[in-house]
């Protein structure tokens, strides 16, 4: 081994190299400069606060809050408590950027140095702002608040069709003090909307969400928010067409998202399918039923209670198969129930219903950059609106199989498939 280098000590820790430092505004470089003066450098800084108009006064606040953290939180105080309304009202908004119990004190502690006025309604909409973090702060209502909540829209998620056909579409949107909110709705594409509501739900909260519909095999995926617009608007639209309610399951997405452009139209996977050549869609047809063992796809099932005239012919044949091994005869009678049941469970409304699915699906596979299955869910979709008859299309008789297979299941099991039967409507009635 070569010897040690000079100026370093055997056994030494190797030294991480230091976070970059913060860069902060001329303005806001200014302030941090004043505050640090001695020894009047708090009365300084609020001096040349008030100097500022409001705008640039709350944004080097915003800036030294986010940069200086608690070591700043004198100053707000002092803000706060101190003769200036102009610069209190200031320091009591960007008191809930802290979210932490002892910037919520100094609320509190303004709001009791003014109970009334300005301050004090500042100070209530703090104490939401801090509530919505889980930390409590005792503050009234005011008769008349300062302001109503100004909330920007920030990302949409969307989520594949599941099992019967239901998506989740959610808008995250933040509101002045920096709290993030969810607008949640869920629609269904033989009902429409059945639910929607909004809430506060923090960014731990949405991670938190996220791995519980991933851990469902929901994933949730951000989308183009006109695209999360599209599917409300089209899940709306079917409402009026089922008889379900909307109640005011919409009341919040329509006040703070809104309906997508009048000119928009979706993203269409098609388009590439039908540039191909015929052998080439026909060898990527061949392979959509690889879509089956994507976690949302999995979930895929034809009615149970559709099912059950084939379920168990099929189950029998298959015991004989397991048992006897195959035979041309054993293969026709197999080829002639998968046939039947094809034709009869993928009607005109389950080809409408699936190609839907499939589109939907191939959308925000793409979105993910996982162009494999998108193109197989596209070829999927193409197929049910221009190409071969059910039965002989391998994404529907792979759908039918499955479907059999699980019918078979649960009638052995000794389950009643009609009373299992999904009825959209059914808890929203009258």
């Amino acid at each position: 081994m070569g010897k040690l280098d000079k100026g370093k000590k055997k056994g030494s820790a190797l030294r991480v190299p230091a976070a970059p430092a913060r860069t902060y505004s001329p303005a806001a470089q200014e302030m941090r400069a004043l505050l640090r003066r001695v020894p009047d450098g708090l009365k300084a800084t609020l001096q040349a606060l008030e100097a500022r108009q409001p705008e640039e006064r709350e944004r080097v606040l915003a800036e030294l809050a986010r940069g200086m953290g608690k070591e700043v939180l004198p100053l707000f105080k002092a803000a706060a408590l101190g003769k200036s309304d102009n610069v209190a009202v200031s320091a009591v908004r960007l008191l809930p950027l802290f979210g932490t119990r002892a910037a919520a004190d100094v609320l509190a502690e303004a709001y009791q140095a003014r109970p009334q006025g300005p301050v004090a309604e500042q100070a209530w909409q703090g104490a939401k702002a801090f509530g919505a973090r889980g930390i409590n702060v005792a503050i009234p209502e005011p008769e008349h608040t300062a302001e109503a909540p100004r909330y920007t829209l920030r990302e949409t998620y969307v989520s594949v069709p599941d099992g019967v056909g239901s998506r989740s579409v959610a808008a995250r949107l933040q509101d002045q003090y920096g709290v993030w909110h969810a607008v949640l709705v869920l629609w269904n594409d033989q009902a429409g909307v059945k639910d929607g509501f909004m809430r506060a739900m923090s960014r731990q909260e949405w991670l938190e969400r996220l791995q519980r519909m991933e851990d469902r095999g929901l994933p949730q995926s951000p989308c183009p928010i006109d695209y999360a617009r599209w599917q409300i608007a089209t899940g709306r639209k079917l409402n009026a067409e089922s008889g379900v309610s909307l109640r005011e399951y919409l009341k919040d997405w329509d006040e703070l998202v809104g309906p997508p452009p009048a000119e928009y139209q979706p993203p269409d996977p098609l388009e590439p399918i039908a540039a191909m050549s015929d052998a080439e869609r026909q060898e990527l047809l061949k392979s959509t039923p690889e879509l089956f063992s994507l976690p949302e796809v999995k979930r895929w099932f034809l009615e149970a209670g559709d099912c059950a005239p084939w379920a168990l012919p099929w189950n029998d044949l298959q015991h004989r198969l397991r048992l006897r091994g195959s035979s041309d005869t054993l293969q026709a009678e197999i080829r002639a129930v998968v046939t039947e049941a094809s034709t009869k469970l993928m009607d005109e409304t389950q080809q409408r219903y699936y190609r839907g699915r499939l589109l939907d699906l191939a959308r925000v596979y793409e979105w993910r950059r996982q162009s494999a299955p998108a193109r197989q869910a596209a070829a999927a979709a193409w197929a049910l609106g221009t190409g071969p008859a059910p039965e002989e299309n391998p994404f529907c008789v792979a759908l039918v199989e499955r479907s059999l297979i699980a019918a078979a299941l649960m009638l052995q099991r000794g389950e009643d498939l009609e009373r299992l039967r999904y009825r959209p409507a059914r808890r929203y009635a009258g």
